[in-house]
């Protein structure tokens, strides 16, 4: 009977033995992932406010005043004049009898011109 009593005994002092260190694991594992989620959402607050940061700097370089003034700086280009638009189909392409010298020179550049837009065309189609 005795031996019974030691028996039951020392099974209950094993088993509350293996529950508390059961316990102080899982507790360990617990901190663990706690530090982990804690690193993960500080992670996350330095992203929103990277992203928040680089927003205000797209929006400040993306200002239509201040991409004008550089414009207007740094490139020198002259307004469209109305005289400068004409339509592709009035391009003459053929040579005419009786032209000068400066209008075929012109033809002539349109026409090379013409020629190169081809060439990209067919290399641009090819790519794809």
């Amino acid at each position: 009977m005795n031996s019974t009593k030691t028996a039951t005994l020392s099974l209950w002092v094993t088993l509350t033995c293996l529950v508390g260190f059961g316990m102080f694991v899982m507790k360990n594992q617990v901190q663990n992932l706690e530090h982990e989620l804690a690193r993960i959402n500080r992670n996350i607050q330095d992203d929103v406010k990277t992203i928040h940061v680089l927003k205000a700097e797209w929006s400040h370089l993306n200002n239509p005043s201040r991409l004008r003034k550089l414009a207007n700086k740094h490139i020198a280009l002259n307004p469209v004049q109305a005289e400068q638009i004409i339509n592709y189909s009035a391009l003459p392409f053929e040579y005419q009898p009786g032209e000068s010298d400066r209008r075929m020179i012109a033809r002539q550049n349109i026409n090379s011109q013409a020629e190169r837009n081809k060439q990209l065309k067919r290399l641009v189609k090819a790519q794809r």
